[in-house]
């Protein structure tokens, strides 16, 4: 499929190039950006475990112990961490 915003900008136009797959379909949601959100206890047990310096690995590593469902990767906690530090400084950067 291929969109592209109409002229005027009233709308998108959606042309069906190829009616097939050019994959086979995933067997797995891990590493999928919806499957791998946190929630907000999730958020909050991250931001906890960042103030008091724990490792990316081992955050991970806990978040998995305590939900075996969870289909979180290391770059969704580094992102998650990232956040949280960022919303710490403010606006200042990360120099100041």
């Amino acid at each position: 499929m291929r969109g592209k915003p109409i002229r005027a900008g009233q709308g998108w136009m959606v042309e069906l190039i190829c009616g097939s797959h050019n994959h086979d379909l995933a067997e797995t949601m891990v590493g999928h950006p919806y499957a791998g959100r946190l929630s907000v206890e999730e958020n909050v047990m991250v931001e906890d475990m960042t103030k008091t310096s724990v490792k990316a690995r081992n955050i991970l590593l806990t978040m998995k112990e305590r939900n075996e469902k969870n289909l979180m990767t290391i770059k969704q906690v580094y992102n998650a961490m990232c956040v949280h530090r960022r919303s710490q400084r403010r606006h200042r950067t990360e120099i100041q």
